[in-house]
């Protein structure tokens, strides 16, 4: 009898016990388990055996469910091979058991076992563990673009603190029992301070609660989720992080903006465009990538475009700024160096938005795939 072979031990000890079993029913004077790879005996060695023990006639059974390149090719070649050894020997092949009436009757045995012995059993999932605080990212907004990881901690959670970038839509599918706490921070509004928010994460994690702390895109770019779990780690609260889609990838692809391409781009940089701690723009270190990706910098856009041109950019790379990007309500506004400024000025562009610069966003024309999208629902709802 003929198994596959595997390192898993207890796949190959189950060929060993049914090669025993089948001798047992069957009452075969001679069965021997061998293994098509990986596991000894292979097949030859496996022939080699039953020959030494005075077999006349072998019969190969594949214990393979189906038929297919084992059974059909591999099979069959290593038992032709090994029987030119044998000439006085009859060797054949069994049919793998496949549709057999009996492979249905044992199939339906064990469903029906499964059903009204076992019960019904739930899938696996990720239940958030009182004391423990998640640093999720939510990804850019667009809800189906979560995670099914944060998805099922938010739903299992206790709390969840948000910032002003989370889409509504995702808080209004948690249950009733989990409290909701808004700790955003709005560039030239409210802010809640870091410090506070830090206290708070703690405080909740100390009563016993299991915390999300659920912030846009992802927690690790420019989400302030680093200072967090220092503050959480010097304090001894267990702390995982559960990365999101950034929306300095997902915004532009949302676009119809590659931020790579072979024949335009191969090399992205990511940077802010407004400095954490004073909130001016700081010009980036390095800005030679193909691409640029600007995140929380339309405020500064004038001061950014200027800068990159003094640096040997070209006045006439190609600019977009995409606001909103992945909710209903995207807008994508294309330019240059030279005129982005002005033309975020004459729409009164704010944010939240992503700026990409480079020669990738000449590809939107043709890629623009979420708008024309967005476009075709708006003129099928007039229709109606």
């Amino acid at each position: 009898m003929v198994g596959h072979g595997s390192r898993r031990r207890e796949a190959n000890d189950d060929v060993r016990q049914a090669a025993d079993r089948i001798a047992e029913y069957g009452s075969f004077s001679i069965v021997e388990a061998a293994f098509l790879e990986i596991e000894r005996p292979g097949i030859k060695e496996g022939i080699d055996r039953l020959v030494q023990l005075g077999a006349g006639e072998i019969i190969v059974h594949p214990y393979f469910l189906s038929p297919g390149r084992h059974t059909r090719g591999d099979i069959p070649l290593e038992v032709q091979e090994s029987a030119k050894a044998y000439p006085e020997i009859s060797f054949r092949i069994s049919e793998p058991l496949s549709a057999h009436p009996l492979v249905i009757s044992a199939s339906v045995e064990r469903i029906r076992q499964t059903i009204y012995d076992l019960g019904p059993t739930e899938p696996r999932t990720r239940k958030a563990k009182k004391g423990t605080v998640y640093l999720v990212g939510a990804g850019p907004g667009d809800p189906e673009l979560l995670t099914v990881k944060a998805h099922e901690l938010l739903r299992s959670s206790d709390v969840v603190i948000y910032d002003y970038l989370v889409n509504p839509d995702i808080l209004s599918q948690l249950p009733a029992r989990v409290e909701r706490i808004y700790v955003g921070k709005v560039g030239g509004g409210s802010q809640t301070p870091q410090s506070e928010i830090n206290s708070l994460l703690i405080a909740c994690a100390l009563k016993g609660q299991s915390v999300v702390r659920l912030k846009g895109g992802d927690p690790f770019l420019f989400g302030r989720g680093a200072e967090e779990a220092e503050a959480l780690q010097a304090a001894g609260i267990p702390f995982q992080i559960v990365p999101g889609v950034s929306s300095a990838l997902a915004v532009p692809a949302y676009a119809g903006i590659p931020l790579t391409h072979r024949d335009y781009s191969s090399s992205v940089t990511i940077f802010t465009g407004a400095s954490g701690t004073t909130g001016n723009y700081q010009s980036p270190g390095s800005a030679t990538a193909d691409t640029l990706v600007i995140l929380m910098g339309v405020k500064h856009l004038q001061e950014i475009a200027m800068d990159l041109m003094a640096r040997g950019r070209s006045a006439d790379t190609p600019v977009a700024v995409i606001r909103w990007g992945s909710y209903d309500g995207q807008q994508t506004f294309t330019g240059t160096l030279s005129s982005i400024a002005m033309l975020a000025q004459e729409e009164a562009l704010r944010a939240p938005a992503v700026i990409v610069i480079g020669e990738v966003v000449k590809l939107r024309e043709r890629l623009k795939w979420f708008e024309e999208t967005l476009s075709t629902c708006r003129e099928e709802l007039v229709a109606v």
